[in-house]
């Protein structure tokens, strides 16, 4: 009987045992299982970490960071770019050439006897002619039709009014189109013979004297006259 008794509390016990089961006396004996913690699967956006709600850093920005950090009051700093742009090549236009006489050489320098100095241009021949009076050089240029007269008058020789009567009349004269004047001299230009001549003139009040020289040439050769003519008022001292 008693071993019936025991068989019967092993079986129950074996039954207790395969339920999970403890018997109220062995609760050290026996540990109750614990279930497996059972994990997610991890996706890559799970695996990644929350996204800031600030807006992404690009590379301006992140430049911007390192800046320091300027006053809300003070502008902002402009960068000029001081690469110029290259200027496009401008077009160089060189004058046509104008048939005059070349500039007169050194050696057509000229002195006359009061002390004018002037330059004659090249190809002009002196001419003899002998003034009433004072002194008197005289030149032309066959192909141009062009002459000029120097004249030199000492003091004694003239009226003491005969520059400025010489000055009114030529201020005066209603064929000078230009006319200039300083404290002793005047120029003056203009045409004669109906149209067909240019003169040019200057006179100067030297000492109690004069010393003058005129111009004329043909209108139709103005071309050449007025070169001529302002070579030769430029190298001419009195």
């Amino acid at each position: 009987m008693k071993n019936i008794l025991s068989i019967g509390c092993l079986l129950i016990m074996l039954f207790l045992s395969a339920c999970g089961l403890q018997s109220p006396g062995n609760d050290s004996a026996a540990t109750p299982e614990v279930p497996e913690k059972t994990e997610m699967p991890v996706t890559a956006e799970a695996s990644a970490p929350p996204e800031s709600s600030a807006a992404p850093v690009t590379e301006t920005a992140a430049m911007a960071a390192d800046a320091p950090a300027q006053s809300p009051n003070t502008e902002p700093t402009v960068v000029e770019n001081t690469q110029q742009e290259e200027a496009p090549a401008q077009e160089i236009k060189t004058p046509a050439p104008v048939a005059v006489t070349p500039p007169a050489q050194a050696n057509n320098l000229f002195t006359g006897v009061m002390g004018t100095e002037f330059v004659v241009p090249d190809g002009f021949t002196q001419l003899d002619e002998s003034p009433n009076i004072g002194y008197q050089y005289t030149f032309w240029h066959p192909d141009y039709e062009i002459r000029i007269e120097v004249s030199e008058i000492a003091p004694g020789y003239l009226p003491e009014d005969a520059w400025e009567t010489d000055y009114r009349n030529a201020s005066n004269n209603p064929d000078v189109t230009y006319f200039k004047d300083g404290e002793s001299w005047f120029v003056e230009s203009g045409y004669q013979n109906n149209g067909e001549t240019i003169f040019y003139a200057k006179e100067s009040a030297t000492d109690g004297g004069l010393k003058s020289f005129r111009i004329t040439y043909p209108t139709a050769k103005r071309e050449f006259g007025d070169s001529i003519t302002a070579e030769f008022e430029k190298n001419c001292r009195f």
